[in-house]
């Protein structure tokens, strides 16, 4: 009875952490705490090397973030980066309440919640603002939260309450796809190649809204092309590969990225000598060369007229 106890316990904690993150990432207004872990905020402003921020190519904002109005001299994606290293120290801080032996207080959690969403509120700020940059990093942000809500969001179990949660978390998810396509529509539709894979996945998917093919492969042409022009050769493969899932192989999108890929470009114009064309042309007139489509008994037969 004592382990049934703790078990239901423990459950209900995780359930009523994780919905209090969900309502305060969701609907929490600007919020700032008298008394906090101010150290976070130091540590907070380094870059570490995160998968999302590393596998973005060069995006390029409209307006320099540096001179935006929100006061923070960060780039959106510092901010993007700051973001995560918050994330990383959330999830620590949560999973420390429910150990024993570990020491760590709500209050520090409730003061990194905070301090990740003032980042979302001023990226979003700034992508209303005509910064791509920063719609970008915020979509992209907003797509991360709403694939781990799915992946939370698989049933693993028969029970009914197991099932009505999994339910609520995946409606977290597909919430936050429709975020996420909102904020990388203005980039995706200014020619930014990581925002036009974004936008391709989500819409050949239909994660968060009715799937739509045509503007799936739309998008995905404008980051294939987008690759090629920054040489992200790989990009461009997965890209044909992805675009292969729901398109014949004979798609003109296809062929188009397929033959741009493989075909390497001269690096001088190649052209034809004029003493050579001169040439070409008295052999042609005094019947002496084969012409074009010609074998050589017709070009004897003529000579012979």
């Amino acid at each position: 009875m004592k382990g049934l106890a703790f078990e239901l316990r423990s459950r209900c904690l995780s359930t009523v952490v994780f919905f209090s993150v969900g309502y305060l990432m969701a609907a929490m207004p600007a919020f700032s705490a008298s008394a906090g872990d101010t150290t976070t905020r130091e540590q907070a402003k380094g870059q570490p090397s995160t998968s999302s921020a590393s596998s973005a190519g060069s995006v390029k904002s409209k307006k320099p973030t540096s001179a935006s109005s929100d006061g923070d001299e960060r780039t959106s994606k510092e901010l993007a980066v700051s973001y995560q290293r918050l994330s990383e120290l959330s999830e620590k801080a949560t999973a420390c309440i429910f150990d024993p032996k570990c020491l760590s207080s709500d209050r520090k959690v409730l003061q990194l919640m905070i301090d990740r969403r003032e980042l979302l509120e001023k990226l979003a700020t700034r992508a209303k603002n005509g910064d791509l940059e920063a719609g970008y990093w915020r979509g992209t942000i907003a797509m991360e939260q709403a694939r781990k809500h799915m992946s939370r969001g698989e049933v693993q179990s028969d029970d009914l309450g197991s099932r009505k949660e999994a339910l609520l978390i995946t409606a977290f998810g597909a919430e936050e796809f429709r975020n996420a396509a909102k904020f990388l529509k203005m980039p995706a539709d200014n020619g930014v190649a990581d925002a036009c894979d974004r936008m391709g996945e989500i819409l050949a998917n239909g994660y968060g809204m009715y799937a739509d093919l045509k503007r799936a492969a739309e998008y995905y042409r404008c980051a294939g092309l987008g690759f090629l022009k920054e040489g992200r050769k790989d990009e461009v493969a997965q890209t044909i590969a992805k675009m292969r899932g729901f398109l014949p192989s004979n798609h003109m999108y296809i062929v188009e990225l397929y033959a741009k890929l493989i075909t390497r470009e001269p690096n001088s114009p190649w052209r034809v000598p004029s003493d050579a064309i001169a040439l070409i042309e008295k052999s042609y007139g005094s019947g002496k060369m084969t012409g074009p489509g010609e074998d050589a008994a017709k070009a004897t037969l003529r000579r012979t007229q």
